[in-house]
């Protein structure tokens, strides 16, 4: 398990299953990233027609659908910052 099995992959497709006006939406795209909507976090997806940002906080369940196969790359090791007290 390489940690990418339980995150949301940039450049996998997904289907992201909100809710919208008391009704349930769902799109399928390519994963872009997190964005800024207002002071809200939307998950950004790539559809055939556009991004689509959907708010975080309707989002009810995300499906993957095609992960493409690509060497895992070593995370960043992060230096220790400088501490000054």
């Amino acid at each position: 398990m390489d940690g990418r099995d339980t995150e949301i992959t940039k450049g996998w497709k997904y289907q992201v299953n909100f809710a919208y006006a008391n009704d349930s939406k769902s799109i399928k795209g390519t994963f872009k990233g997190y964005s800024m909507m207002g002071s809200e976090t939307a998950v950004v997806i790539e559809t055939s027609t556009g991004l689509t940002f959907v708010p975080v906080n309707k989002v009810f369940s995300i499906v993957l659908l095609e992960q493409k196969e690509e060497p895992v790359k070593p995370k960043k090791k992060e230096e220790p910052g400088v501490y000054y007290g």
